[in-house]
Order: structure tokens, then sequence, then C-alpha cells
């Protein structure tokens, strides 16, 4: 069932998990405009209050990637799909290890600049963006469905 919202909507989680293995690394070459803009501009403000610029992980882009359509193509909007898999448990089903892992969700912002200001104006979604422990991190954008995951590996 869609959720009837009418203004952006934006929903943060994060967990500590323990979990083992790598993640390849992969170039922003083939993302949309929008999705390179929010990334230069998230790092950006990582730098501006300390921590490093987080680390494109292609295989985490993936799943975020998954997320997003999901929720298009099952009109939901939340953390949980309907099948009840978490982001963990999808970063899992995919291979991805991580030790620490944390996702943003939003959609009805059009531009990167946009869903960057909202998730800055979340305390939420602010902790996840700001938290110099996540290290790595894979966007996945369908229309204004936007999908953040963040891994410490």
């Amino acid at each position: 069932m869609r959720s009837a919202f009418r203004a952006p909507e934006v929903v943060a989680i994060v967990v500590l998990l323990s979990a083992c293995g790598d993640s390849a690394f992969g170039p922003l070459a083939d993302l949309d405009p929008e999705t390179v803009s929010f990334v230069d501009q998230m790092n950006a403000h990582r730098e501006s209050v300390g921590c490093a610029p987080l680390t494109w992980n292609q295989d985490v882009a993936v799943v975020a990637l998954g997320h997003s359509q999901d929720m298009v193509d099952r009109g939901f909007f939340g953390h949980e799909n309907p099948d009840g898999q978490s982001p963990f448990d999808r970063l899992r089903a995919s291979g991805v290890g991580f030790s620490r892992a944390a996702e943003n969700i939003a959609y009805g912002y059009p531009t990167g600049a946009a869903v960057l200001a909202g998730w800055l104006d979340s305390p939420g979604h602010r902790g996840n963006i700001e938290d110099c422990a996540l290290t790595q991190h894979g966007v996945g954008r369908v229309g204004t469905y936007w999908t953040h995951l963040f891994i410490t590996p």
C-alpha cells in the first residue's frame, strides 16, 4: 500500500552489527548527475564537520538502488520491504560484509541538493551523514526515491 505523504518524507535507521567480509569498489561514472551532485555535496559536508569523505562502494550502491526500485515497483516507503527484509538483510543477501551499517531513505526530492537539505534537517539522518565511523557508502535513486546506505566493513 502506498503511503499518502504530501510532503517529501525522510526516514533514518542505524544499527551496529557484527559481520565480516569485504566489498568491491567502483567509480561514480555511471551515476546520474543528481546522484553525483548529492555525493559531492554530502562529502563536502562531512569534511566540514571533521569526517573523512565516504568511499563509494559499488556493491552497496547496487543494494541501495535495488531498494529504491523496489519501493517504486511495489508502492511502499520504508526501511523494511513487504517481505520483511531490513537494509541489513539486503546487504547480507548481496554478500556485502559490514560491522556497522545505516540507511537513509527519502522520497519527493527531485535533486541531490534538496535531499541533502532534507536529511540534514533531520537529526537521525544528519547523525548518519556525520557519523565519522561510517566509511563507505552507496546511493540508489529512482525518480524521487532515494536510498543512501552507509557501512563500515
